[in-house]
Parts: C-alpha cells; structure tokens; sequence
C-alpha cells in the first residue's frame, strides 16, 4: 500500500503576523510613553548638572527685549555668576518703587557692561559702588541706594525708552549712562531695508529733532504676540536653555553657522521677507554721532526735567582704538554745554598695575569692577 506524504513548509508552521495596524499601534502608545519620560529624565539630569539657565532674555514690544523677572540664571559663557532677577526684571535685590526722601537713589542705564552677568551680584560695580559711597558718608548728606536697569544688548536709545518707561517711575536723583565703543552703530538703522536686529531705532526728522523709527519691529511683529508655550519653555526648560545657549555660543564662534541660520531664516520667514521687499524708505541715511547726540541731549534733558541729574560714563579703551578715542572725546566735549557729569574709565584701567585682571574676554572681571566703581564714586562725589 502506498502511502502518500504532505510536505509541510516551514513557513506554514508559524504563527502569523500582527496586523499592522497592530504594530503601528503599539509603537504609538511607546513613543507616547518613553518621550514624555526622556524629556523629564533630559530636564533631570540638566538639572542636576546645574546647566541650561543661560536664557534671561524675552521680547518686549516696548524695548525690544527685557529681562525675565525673577528668573534664575547660572551664567558660564564668560564668567560664572549664579543669581535671580528681582521682581521687577533687574539684575539686582528687590527695590521699592516708591523712594524714601531720606535717600539718594542712583539709576544705572547700560548694557551687559552694567547688567554684569560675568561675576557675582555683589561684585559688580553698581553694588561695589554703593557701597564705596556709603563708606564715605553717602551723597548730599544721605545714604545712597544704587538700582542697576542695565540690559545685555541695549543701545542708548533702547536706554532712552528704559529711562522714559521704567527709571523714571524710581525717581532717581542722579542717572549714569554707562556708553560702550558700539553703541553708536547700534541706535540707527539704513533706511533702506529691514534687515536689521528687532529694536527700536532713531533718527533726525528735517527740523532735526529726534524721532523714533519702530518698522523693523513692525515688520516682526509676530515676535510679540503672546506665545504661551515658548514663554512657559523660556522660563522653566532647561532642554529649551541648553539649546538658546549652543544657539548662542555658534552664532558668536562659528561664522559658518551664523551664515548658514541667517540663510534659513530668510527661506521660512517669507512674510517678512515680502515686507522687506515692498519697504520704501522713509527719511534719509542717518549720520551715526547726530543721532546719538540727539540721545544723549534727549537723555540729560528727560533727567533735567525730573530733577535727577545726568552722567555719562564711557567703558575703558585700553585698545587705544582710534575711532573709540573720538567718540570718547566727543561725549567730553558735550559734557559742559549739556551740563552732565563725566568719567572716562580708559586712564584708570590703562594705569592700573596688572590691566589683565581687569578683564575676563570682553567684560569686566570682579577686579574691573571695583576700579569702575571706584572711579564712578569719585566722579559722584566731586560734583554733589
């Protein structure tokens, strides 16, 4: 008898597949789960490696960017400092608006040259400088309370608007504007394009007299509008600082990479990029020392008006830039016709024994700004 034999493939012996939809599924209810978990771990261990509190900056439909109040922030791009911002977005301890007639209150306008991230709160000059003045017996007779309103990347018109929308609130008798060698290039704009960093601007109208020009912040609007997420993300991530501070540190060290973010920016921004075409300008190129003149006369005149009185003081030039030298003499030169105090931080700074411990890279170490503070002092209480 013949005895007939199946062949049984082997693939006929396995079990079958998941449907798909079954795998697709499963993978979804992972991803759903382990990401949320990563990010939590991501933000943990950020955490416990004291990084990503680097970002202390948000827009401001006003100024362009403030400080974010009461954030936190441990700073090591240059320097190390380790504090929070007061309730009111400053780089200081908390102040009460409201002044007591028993104090002398001094306002300090500037940019990351007074906000001074680099070092310790206590080790900046606006701190060192109060109490060097205490010490000495106060200003007018009385103690002296120093506030530092300054902003990293401001230029004197965004100081302006501060002085205008913030300062004058604290009543402050006496308003030093710390100037930096750039600050000039940084108060205008070519009128012919809006390619240019969100901020206010200035210019001189044909009768002269000081306007502001809003249409880069116009033409970014959308950079103002309340963004929920990007706020809460600004304020508490870690993640989201680590990734501002390598955007940062690139932009700063890599010229590829700025050309290659600039290049993308402009391919997605198409709606800026249409309003940008169709810009016609509105007033005529601007000459750089007019305008910042303007602001400086502008300042000294609101300061006058207020009964505060007006300093300007110009960041030390140890370079012997040449061009930074002018624009030194050239505030000088204002000084006496504008009736406003003066002091030019380059002869301390180039006299001092050891001038490279003054500085970190770009900004003052802990020793700069005690001899800034000292030099300030002393001009304060020259002209009481």
């Amino acid at each position: 008898m013949t005895q007939t034999l199946t062949k049984i493939r082997p693939e006929a012996a396995l079990p079958s597949s998941p449907p798909r939809h079954y795998k697709w599924w499963r993978t979804a209810l992972e991803l759903t789960i382990l990401l949320p978990l990563g990010v939590l771990l991501l933000e943990g261990g950020f955490n416990l490696a004291g990084v990503g509190e680097e970002e202390f900056l948000e827009p401001d439909a006003t100024l362009g960017v403030r400080h974010i109040a009461g954030k936190k922030v441990v700073w090591r791009l240059e320097g190390y400092s380790d504090e929070s911002f007061n309730s009111a977005g400053l780089r200081d301890s908390e102040h009460p608006i409201s002044k007591s007639p028993a104090v002398y209150r001094v306002a300090l306008l500037g940019d990351s040259a007074t906000e001074g991230m680099q070092v310790p709160l206590g080790d900046t000059y606006g701190k060192q400088m109060e109490r060097l003045l205490n010490a000495g017996g106060g200003l007018g007779g009385k103690p002296v309370e120093v506030i530092n309103f300054g902003c990293s990347s401001y230029s004197n018109g965004q100081e302006l608007l501060q002085l205008k929308h913030q300062v004058l609130a604290y009543s402050p008798d006496l308003v030093v504007m710390m100037y930096n060698r750039g600050d000039y290039v940084e108060n205008i704009r070519d009128p012919r394009t809006l390619k240019a960093e969100p901020r206010p601007y200035f210019y001189r109208d044909a009768a002269g007299s000081l306007q502001q020009d809003n249409a880069v912040m116009e033409a970014n609007k959308h950079l103002y509008k309340r963004q929920p997420l990007t706020e809460f993300l600004r304020k508490n991530s870690r993640i989201y600082g680590v990734l501002s501070h390598l955007n940062l540190a690139l932009s700063l060290n890599e010229p590829m990479y700025a050309k290659l973010k600039n290049s993308l920016s402009k391919k997605l921004d198409r709606a800026a990029a249409a309003t940008n075409a169709s810009y016609k300008q509105t007033y005529p190129i601007q000459d750089v020392w007019q305008v910042t003149e303007s602001i400086v006369k502008e300042t000294g005149s609101i300061c006058a008006r207020n009964g505060a009185k007006f300093m300007v003081v110009c960041f030390p030039n140890i370079v012997n830039d040449n061009d930074y030298k002018n624009q030194i003499k050239r505030l000088q030169s204002l000084s006496d016709p504008l009736k406003y105090a003066f002091a030019d931080l380059t002869y301390p700074f180039m006299y001092s024994a050891d001038a490279k411990t003054l500085f970190l890279k770009y900004h003052f170490s802990s020793a700069g700004h005690k001899l800034a503070a000292e030099k300030i002092a002393a001009v304060c209480s020259a002209s009481k």
